[in-house]
Formats: structure tokens, sequence, C-alpha cells
């Protein structure tokens, strides 16, 4: 792996033993496999066709699969199937195709990293797929205006805690108990990470993808998700998961709406920071319904593509 990271923030601090654990690990870490790296480079180029765009990811029939999967699940609402990966590129866009290509190696990822407990996997990935399913379903109703960003920004943005559990092996549950009980100090979960093994999830986990090439977006992302009221280039893009995690942290412990305070969702309070008009309100009053039908998507078939 070689670093291509580059922020307006300092370097993610990553000490130096566990750099060297990860990449001992080799081909079993890469987050983007090759026919993955040359579609996101082709998806830029104004002039490349769709026909171009769907046979260069069709060399990868695994990534292909994945992002029709992906493309027809619950999260993504098509009104009708799509059954192949030209007609996905002409209805979707070469944006949101961009999107699923790092949505779906992400998931890969996470599939087959090398954990030596097996429910660290699940619980995370129902953690991650519960935080995207509540920012889709959040930037739709607040016309917050991404276009399948958020969905792979939830998806992503706890990997550095599978991260965690790579380097830390048996010792995983000390440095994180993985009890998502974050809703009143997330800097003392940050701090335990810490003292445990000299960083924590969002600077290892940032570390990590710009070291792999993700977008500086999801770079921040994974970096900021728990500091949503630092400034940078992302931040609209921070605080929309910073507000899907509040809530998927809550429906990760109890299941369902009762007890939950909305009024405490910091993420929510950043949105509204960075313009998005009467973020509180409209929380407020859809918050019910939206659990409702988080609940369905995140715990349906749509996480059958993972």
């Amino acid at each position: 792996m070689t670093t291509t990271y580059t922020s307006p923030f300092p370097t993610p601090d990553v000490p130096a033993q566990l750099q060297i654990k990860l990449m001992k690990h080799g081909d079993k870490l890469v987050m983007l496999p090759a026919a993955a790296l040359e579609a996101l480079e082709l998806a830029k180029d104004p002039n490349c066709s769709v026909s171009r765009f769907s046979l260069l990811v069709q060399r990868d029939t695994k990534l292909a699969t994945d992002i029709l999967s992906m493309a027809n699940s619950a999260a993504f609402a098509p009104v009708s199937p799509i059954v192949t990966l030209h007609q996905a590129v002409v209805r979707l866009g070469f944006w949101q195709c961009r999107n699923l290509i790092v949505a779906s190696s992400v998931a890969s990822l996470m599939q087959r990293i090398p954990l030596e407990q097996e429910w660290i996997r699940e619980v995370l990935a129902q953690h991650s797929y519960t935080t995207a399913v509540v920012g889709v379903h959040l930037n739709r109703v607040m016309s917050v205006g991404f276009h399948g960003e958020e969905f792979t920004a939830g998806l992503i943005h706890d990997f550095g805690r599978l991260l965690l559990a790579v380097v830390t092996g048996d010792d995983f549950g000390m440095v994180d108990p993985l009890d998502f009980d974050e809703l009143v100090d997330a800097d003392a979960m940050l701090d335990r990470e810490t003292a445990g093994v000299g960083t924590n999830h969002c600077e290892l986990g940032a570390w990590f993808a710009g070291q792999n090439g993700l977008p500086e977006s999801l770079v921040h992302v994974i970096r900021l998700h728990h500091t949503p009221f630092v400034p940078g280039p992302h931040q609209k893009l921070v605080a929309l998961t910073a507000a899907a995690d509040h809530l998927a942290n809550h429906l990760q412990r109890f299941g369902d709406a009762d007890s939950y305070d909305p009024e405490s969702n910091y993420g929510i309070t950043a949105l509204a920071e960075c313009g998005v008009r009467r973020a509180t309100e409209v929380f407020l009053d859809i918050v019910d319904t939206l659990i409702e039908a988080v609940l369905d998507d995140a715990h349906g078939k749509c996480f059958q593509a993972f």
C-alpha cells in the first residue's frame, strides 16, 4: 500500500507497529480491487461511454454481482429491477455507480477481513448497514442533496473498529466492548482506544482509507464522524453520517424507538449549522416513522447485499 492521503488536516496518527501489523495481511486488506480502481478513474472522464464503463466493471465478476445486488436493495429503492450493469449506469448515472463500486468493495472487504472472533464482524456489519440506511432516509427526507455518497459513508464510517479487531485479536474487547453506548461521551470511548493501542478507530480507519486511495470525503467521514462540528470541505457529509450513527447506535442497543431522545442527536444540530433548512424540526417530526422504515430496511432483504 502506498501513501495517497491528502487533506487540510494533519496525517492520521497511527503508531508504526500497527501499520506494520496491518500491512502484513497484504492482499487480504486491499479495499479496492484493480477493476474498481480503474472504473473509478474512468468515471471521471466526461467522454466515457456507458458500454465502456460497464465492460470494465464486468471484468470482475464478484464486483459486478455485488453492485447489482446493492443497486436492487431497498436502500436504493429501484422502481423496477436492475438486471444489467449497463442498465444500472443508464438509470443511476456514473456518479451513483461510482458510489456503488466503493460501497460494494467495502462490503466485500468487511466479509473477508481476517478476524479471530466472527461475532465482531457480524455486529459491525449490522451497525454499518443500519447507519447507511439511516443516512439514505435522512438524505431523502431532509433534501440534503447527496446521490449515494451518504450510503457509502454510513457503511464505511466505523471501518476502523474492524481494523482495531485485526490488530488487537483476543484483546479487542478490552479496547472496544462494542456496546454502542456512545450517546453520552464519545470522547471517553476514543480515549479508551488510544490508551489501549496508541490510536483510535477514527484515526486508524482514516489512515487505512487514505492508504487505499478512497475519496477524501470518505476519509473525512471516517475520521470526523464523532466530531461533526469541525469545519472542513466535507462537513455536511460528516454531519449526516454522525446523525445516522447516533440513531443507529440506539437501534443497535435497544432495537426500537422507545427511550430515544432525538434532541440529543448532535449530528442533526451539525447539519443545521451546515445550512440544511429546518433540520431539527424535520427530524423531530419524522423520527418515529423514520425508525420504523429503517428497521424494516436494515433487518430485511437489503441486508442480504452483505
